[in-house]
């Protein structure tokens, strides 16, 4: 009767630790919603620049035009661009 008694609550103390609703999995679930909590924060604070950004062009088209002369190459009539590329390194000679 005892080993019955002590079978029947080992069962019970393994489906508690590792059952579908376990401790393991309630942990597991704690940490995903967790990182899920801090993905909702960082993606709230780019949104928020985002936004800002969008507001600073909205007011300011011309703040537009140093992102775009730089990343397009565009430029003014009568402007020349002058652009500086890095040479490799030559390779030494013995």
């Amino acid at each position: 009767m005892a080993l019955v008694l002590f079978f029947f609550l080992l069962i019970l103390i393994m489906a508690f630790i590792f059952g579908d609703r376990g401790l393991l999995e309630i942990i597991k679930t704690q940490k995903q919603i967790s990182s899920l909590k801090q993905t909702l924060k960082d993606l709230e604070n780019e949104k928020a620049r985002l936004t800002k950004e969008i507001e600073m062009l909205r007011e300011n088209p011309l703040a537009l035009e140093q992102p775009a002369r730089e990343k397009l190459w565009l430029m003014k009539k009568n402007e020349k661009v002058i652009v500086l590329v890095k040479g490799e390194k030559e390779p030494k000679h013995e």
